[in-house]
């Protein structure tokens, strides 16, 4: 019989939660603005949905769910549900619109947004838990995640955006971009300022670097096309393959501690060439002006036509895998 009781009690305690975990609010607010808005978006536990739209006002949408605490573990009662719907946790002042993470009586809730804006706007948004998607802002964007993914497309200014778990996706960003997932991918396309991409695992492939840039992964390859300007691309485990243009003064560096490098180059392509390996082979397929070799593990000289002393310079450490440059 006891064994039944404790039965019914867990039963009853799933369905208490399960109800909790369905039910929702939410609520809808409208903000006049006169000019370029800063806006600034926070939820502990929620996603978050930005885009660009015309006209001079800003749309906040908002869904409202009971985390998966549940009541009998310290919930928020379904009365915190209706506070918030009725008290919004946005203030306004002037064209600067803070949206705040529930605290207090609503700390077990979980909201996400969906907001429009005009396009000429500034977006600091985190989440400390749930999916970040900005859209066609035309100016800079911050945004940070303990947990989820984030997406980004058509960003007039700058890009910072970190998570500490998930991928980064974004697509024509129109200044620098400052990316880094503790464990995710990272993958894009057109970056017309320099990129700085860290991942600690994941792989790293973008399209169109504009004005170059530094990037790393602890675990993973990296495939980039479409290069120019100077370039740093470091990987501790995997490939690195690379296609571009290298050309006045401009620097690119490669190192693996295990994987290939491959690069692609215009045979036009004049440069300074040192390429070292511990432990795989050497190929250059592109006309050489000189050459020096040491063993099988070393080549340095310069590549392409003859004329004036090329400034251009690339260097590739392998420390298991072979490097070409073709």
């Amino acid at each position: 019989m006891k064994i039944r009781v404790l039965g019914w009690v867990a039963c009853l305690a799933a369905v208490a939660v399960g109800a909790r975990a369905d039910q929702v609010g939410s609520f809808h607010r409208s903000y006049t603005v006169s000019g370029p808005v800063q806006l600034r978006v926070a939820t502990g536990s929620g996603s978050i949905r930005v885009s660009a739209a015309p006209g001079n006002s800003v749309s906040v949408d908002a869904t409202i769910r009971n985390d998966d605490s549940g009541f009998f573990f310290g919930g928020a009662s379904p009365d915190a549900v209706r506070r918030l719907e009725d008290h919004p946790p946005i203030t306004q002042v002037g064209n600067t619109i803070v949206i705040h993470s529930p605290r207090g009586w609503a700390n077990h809730l979980s909201v996400s947004y969906v907001i429009t804006t005009p396009a000429a706007t500034a977006l600091v948004a985190h989440s400390g838990s749930g999916r970040i998607t900005v859209e066609g802002l035309q100016r800079n964007v911050e945004l940070g995640a303990g947990s989820g993914r984030l997406e980004v497309a058509e960003i007039g200014g700058s890009l910072r955006a970190q998570t500490g778990s998930g991928g980064i996706r974004f697509d024509k960003v129109g200044g620098e971009a400052r990316l880094s997932t503790g464990s995710g991918s990272i993958s894009g396309n057109e970056v017309v300022g320099p990129l700085s991409a860290t991942s600690g695992s994941g792989h790293i492939r973008v399209e169109r670097l504009d004005a170059g840039g530094d990037l790393h992964t602890a675990s993973g390859g990296m495939e980039l096309d479409s290069v120019q300007g100077d370039l740093t691309a470091r990987a501790a485990s995997g490939d690195i393959r690379v296609q571009g243009t290298l050309a006045g003064e401009h620097h690119w560096r490669f190192s693996t501690a295990s994987g290939d490098i491959t690069i692609s180059l215009p045979q036009s392509t004049r440069a300074r060439v040192r390429i070292q390996t511990a432990s795989g082979g050497i190929s250059v397929d592109h006309p050489t002006q000189r050459q020096s070799s040491w063993g099988h593990h070393t080549w340095e000289g310069v590549i392409g036509p003859p004329g004036t002393p090329p400034t251009a310079e690339l260097a590739a450490v392998a420390a298991s895998g072979d490097v070409r440059i073709h």
